[in-house]
């Protein structure tokens, strides 16, 4: 069997292909667009206490306000950077891990743990930090990966149209 062959010479489509193609070769292109979309995310979570998946954090037991917002130092952390054909969004603080997963900390044999609260010290034998899920670990959840399509897509329109968006 004989399958039919197409040639297009139209112009408009063909440069239109062309564009995809080296918008596909320069990854960075569409990786910039969704790191920056999921560093929103997550920023986003920290202002409404809650995790990727929509839940409430658990509210905080030592001091008023939210949690993990008390001096911003974590939330003004996050950051993404395309390496290649990936973007990596994250933190710097190893202490992150902590908030995303939650821990059990004890103290050493004949030592205490001491925490501040309000300026004041605390001590304590163990303390159980719960788990205040930062970014998402699984999957993306379905909100977050319509953004990260939404962008991947103007950005391909953009270089399928030459730089400019069908509506501009």
């Amino acid at each position: 069997m004989t399958v039919p062959r197409i040639t297009i010479t139209h112009d408009s489509v063909t440069g239109g292909l062309n564009r995809l193609i080296a918008a596909g070769a320069e990854p960075a292109r569409a990786l910039d667009p969704v790191g920056r979309v999921l560093k929103t995310r997550i920023q986003q979570g920290f202002v409404t206490g809650t995790a990727p998946d929509g839940r409430p954090w658990a509210p905080l037991k030592s001091r008023a306000g939210q949690p993990l917002r008390d001096k911003g130092h974590l939330t003004n952390s996050i950051d993404y950077r395309v390496d290649g054909n990936s973007v990596e969004v994250g933190t710097p603080f190893a202490h992150a891990i902590t908030h995303q997963r939650g821990a059990k900390i004890e103290a050493k044999p004949g030592k205490v743990l001491r925490f501040y609260v309000e300026g004041r010290p605390v001590f304590v034998k163990r303390v159980t930090i719960p788990a205040r899920p930062i970014v998402p670990e699984d999957h993306l959840p379905d909100a977050w990966a319509k953004d990260v399509l939404d962008e991947l897509h103007d950005v391909f329109e953009a270089a399928w149209f030459g730089g400019e968006t069908r509506g501009a």
